[in-house]
């Protein structure tokens, strides 16, 4: 690749974490190899013979920036580009540019990738940026529609029977954003090192909730007093997942019982948001929370990894499938599960879109880019997996396992298991620290998840878009204190209420509440 890790990531760090492998559906194509020639030949080619493999490299291809999220430069990422490039020159008739952000301000350095530049994205997810109302309200994205309609039809075949979800990529009936195929739904869960659980003889099937959590990790605190349970940092620890954030990460205005309720309402002043910071107080109480919060900008799987924390929460599609993941991703022993419910909302169908860039200056090809990615199974294998052989070996049951003397996933040249993040999870093969049958398991566990009554809407912040930004702000000011116990809950509270009313959220509220309410009415 045109190596650039973008000069504009700084010192980004990764707030993203992926879950499991892929499951393949044919090998990693191999360079193409041809019978080696006689010497007569050797010594005098005939010029005006050129081979297939020859034309294609020799000519030019649109090229198409793709971004991806890791904690470092990948040693193989030009191996997997040439790798994937070798089917897109064919297949889409252009060749992909992966560009990598790392980082510590992830919104920063998408904002710079988004700006209309040399350096603009053509095609990128919008994970942990920001909320696909936001990017149609900026002008970040192009509608999708017809595009799709003349050279997706591969990939809407993926969405039949399941419309509805590929429909909460819209915004004002016009789709901006595709969701990735997988498992749609989300639940809570707590991961913690085995030994330091074992200390405390926790039981993790009869922890379900806050309360039982924290009696946990207070339990573990007295057995392991030098550890600590929850990672304080800038990255926030807690995305809740039994609550429909009708898309919007900064959660103004929500359901917080999106299974009886469409009533839309102010999250900072609920009881969901109260009853969790009197879980806080107890967790500061206890020493819970790790040392110096809003000095640390490191992951939550990070502080895992490294040491500053024992334990942390997460959220995945399934707590077991994905616990076993961060174990030999982070080349640990943990347990845990799930302390929340499992529920589809449009925000869990939309945690991981992919878009089309406005500032694209080739949208045939980027459509065409996308349909590869989300229906060719090699190169799914590829962007989640790397290269067989290299960056994972296929065992005697057909599964992925490091290759011999790789102790862990770190040591490797590219980010293996990230296929959550790539279009098609379900294309893979599985790791062997999984369940063969991985997707099945993921068929079954979305079909039976609960729904969200308001499963299908996006909510279109044009209105409001100055109201947004100075909500945005004060939430920026207040949130990670009040989350950390950084400051005094009970004083600190009201006054960051009162300054979401005077920077707008009931113009939020009220807005959200009118469209959805239409939306419900037209469906």
């Amino acid at each position: 690749m045109k190596r650039k890790l973008i000069a504009i990531c700084l010192t980004l760090c990764l707030t993203a974490c992926a879950l499991g492998g892929c499951q393949k559906q044919s090998g990693t194509p191999q360079p193409a190899s041809e019978d080696a020639p006689d010497e007569a030949e050797a010594a005098a080619p005939d010029a005006s013979v050129e081979t297939e493999a020859d034309a294609d490299t020799q000519k030019e291809y649109p090229v198409i920036k793709i971004n991806y999220a890791t904690l470092s430069e990948m040693a193989d990422e030009a191996l997997v580009e040439e790798e994937i490039n070798k089917i897109m020159r064919e297949k889409a008739g252009a060749e992909i540019d992966l560009i990598p952000v790392l980082g510590g301000n992830y919104q920063t350095t998408m904002n710079l990738l988004l700006t209309g530049g040399d350096d603009s994205l053509d095609v990128f997810t919008s994970f942990w940026y920001t909320s696909e109302s936001n990017l149609v309200a900026n002008g970040q994205v192009i509608a999708l529609d017809e595009l799709l309609d003349e050279y997706g039809q591969d990939l809407k075949d993926l969405y039949k029977g399941y419309e509805d979800f590929l429909y909460c990529g819209k915004v004002n009936g016009q789709l901006y954003g595709i969701p990735s195929i997988g498992a749609w739904c989300s639940e809570n869960f707590y991961v913690v090192k085995e030994d330091v659980s074992n200390a405390a003889d926790i039981d993790w099937s009869k922890v379900n909730d806050l309360d039982t959590l924290t009696d946990a990790m207070i339990a573990m605190k007295e057995a392991s007093p030098a550890s600590y349970f929850i990672p304080g940092s800038t990255q926030t620890y807690w995305m809740p997942k039994n609550i429909d954030c009708l898309g919007d990460n900064n959660m103004f205005a929500v359901l917080t019982d999106p299974l009886n309720s469409t009533t839309v309402e102010n999250y900072y002043e609920s009881e969901t948001f109260i009853d969790f910071l009197e879980h806080v107080k107890i967790w500061k109480e206890k020493d819970l929370i790790s040392p110096d919060p809003l000095s640390n900008s490191n992951a939550t799987l990070v502080n895992l990894q490294y040491g500053i924390t024992d334990g942390t929460p997460g959220f995945s599609w399934d707590s077991a499938s994905n616990i076993s993941y961060i174990e030999i991703q982070k080349n640990l022993d943990l347990t845990g599960g799930a302390i929340t419910g499992s529920m589809v909302t449009t925000g869990n169908v939309t945690d991981y879109l992919w878009h089309i860039s406005a500032f694209c200056k080739h949208p045939e090809e980027a459509m065409k880019v996308l349909v590869v990615m989300y229906t060719d199974p090699v190169v799914a294998n590829l962007l989640a997996n790397g290269i067989e052989g290299r960056n994972y070996v296929i065992n005697n049951d057909g599964q992925m396992q490091l290759p011999d003397g790789v102790a862990s996933a770190a040591d490797l040249g590219w980010q293996i298991g990230s296929n959550t993040v790539w279009p098609n999870s379900t294309l893979c093969l599985t790791w062997d620290y999984e369940a063969k049958d991985l997707y099945e398991k993921m068929e079954e566990k979305k079909n039976n998840a609960a729904k969200s009554l308001a499963l299908g809407f996006q909510f279109d912040s044009t209105n409001v878009v100055d109201e947004m930004t100075a909500c945005a702000n004060v939430v920026a000011q207040y949130y990670l204190p009040l989350m950390y116990g950084e400051v005094d809950i009970d004083s600190t509270l009201p006054i960051f209420q009162q300054a979401l009313k005077d920077a707008g959220i009931e113009k939020i509220i009220t807005e959200k509440q009118t469209q959805l309410d239409k939306w419900l009415a037209e469906k």
